[in-house]
């Protein structure tokens, strides 16, 4: 995942693509690496949703703007609206299964 580093970044990918997630994560989160790398894999059966990474630790006011206050969280968004929020027991089965459903609506 490639990482955000800033506001209009951000701005720019919901805005710019029909399907989007952002993923907080923290450098002291376990828990955020872990799935991590399940998303990505996920992720690899949908190529037209583009995901980027943010660190909530790091960049505090970022996370804060979007409601976050505990790490990992998962944002999707479809055409610039959050359709999906998904943090700390993320069940990964259910997340596939919502992906799919929007992808398939969306795309």
């Amino acid at each position: 995942m490639i990482d955000i580093k800033d506001r209009n970044e951000v701005t720019n990918l919901v805005k710019d693509n029909k399907m989007s997630i952002i993923y907080f994560t923290g450098s002291a989160c376990g828990a955020c690496e872990a799935i991590k790398e399940k998303i990505e894999s996920i992720l690899s059966e949908y190529p037209k949703i583009v995901c980027r990474e943010v660190n909530g630790e790091k960049y505090i006011d970022l996370a804060a703007e979007y409601g976050v206050f505990s790490l990992p969280i998962m944002l999707l968004f479809i055409e610039g609206k959050e359709f999906l929020r998904l943090g700390r027991n993320v069940n990964l089965l259910e997340l596939k299964g919502d992906i799919e459903r929007y992808y398939n609506m969306v795309f």
